[in-house]
């Protein structure tokens, strides 16, 4: 009996081995794969592009006026009259508008590209005329300021971030401009009793700003852009014409705040 049983069991060993094979290097088990995050949708900004803008400029013009030679001795009380009677600075606004070009590097969202401005400036002079009558060792005299500037070009990089149709961006780099100074002090009733001189200089200075810009289309975009702008300074050497020993020194230094909006193309 016990030796019925034992072959019993060997048999259905056997068997089920049979029906069995040999087992799968697979579990069987389907294996699930992740799928990547999707990327970021935004617009593809690389390429060139152009475009054409328009927008207000206030020009702030920080003035400096130093008196020497002679004046001690020929105006004792004076020269402290004019110092504390000259302009210390002249402010000025209006509207500048000009042309674009530029080219963008895109990687994923972020954008990198370079771009060059030129603009030309309508209220580009800025005056100031003080009349003070009988001050103290003088007579009559004026005092007599103007600047002027007439176009600014702007070259830098710019880095920003697009999101969906959106670009903010800053950016930073030269800029390049002209500045006129002209100042004179006429002491009356003399004609000849004046001190004037002016100077024109074409200045390389920086800029820094910032901006949004927006995708109408696959090609066409808008902006809006801030600008602050330091073009340095001019200066100049006058001399009082009835005595070449009593002089001054007069010096301009100019910073703007450029607010523009602007309409592009990308090819």
């Amino acid at each position: 009996m016990r030796q019925l049983s034992l072959a019993f069991a060997f048999s259905l060993f056997a068997v089920c081995s049979i029906h069995a094979g040999p087992e799968p290097l697979s579990s069987g088990k389907e294996t699930k794969t992740v799928a990547p995050a999707p990327a970021p949708t935004c617009f593809n900004w690389s390429g060139f592009y152009a475009g054409a803008f328009g927008g207000y400029k206030l020009s702030v013009v920080d003035l400096d006026l130093s008196l020497g030679g002679t004046w001690d001795t020929l105006f004792p009380v004076g020269k402290d009259f004019v110092l504390a009677h000259a302009p210390g600075d002249l402010e000025y606004g209006g509207a500048e508008a000009g042309g674009l070009v530029g080219y963008n590097f895109q990687w994923n969202c972020w954008v990198l590209g370079a771009e060059v401005d030129a603009g030309y400036l309508w209220a580009r002079d800025s005056d100031f005329r003080g009349k003070f009558i009988n001050p103290p060792a003088i007579g009559d005299f004026d005092i007599r300021t103007s600047f002027k500037t007439h176009y600014l070009l702007t070259a830098a990089p710019r880095f920003g971030y697009a999101i969906g149709h959106w670009l903010p961006y800053i950016t930073g780099g030269l800029a390049y401009g002209d500045l006129e100074f002209r100042q004179e002090l006429p002491f009356r009733p003399s004609s000849n009793s004046v001190q004037r001189g002016d100077s024109g200089d074409a200045n390389i200075g920086w800029m820094l700003g910032g901006g949004l810009q927006y995708a109408l289309t696959d090609h066409w975009s808008i902006r809006a852009q801030y600008q602050f702008i330091d073009l340095g300074s001019t200066e100049f050497h006058s001399k009082f014409y009835a005595d070449p020993t009593t002089y001054g020194d007069q010096e301009a230094e100019l910073h703007e705040h450029n607010i523009s909006v602007a309409v592009m193309y990308k090819f």
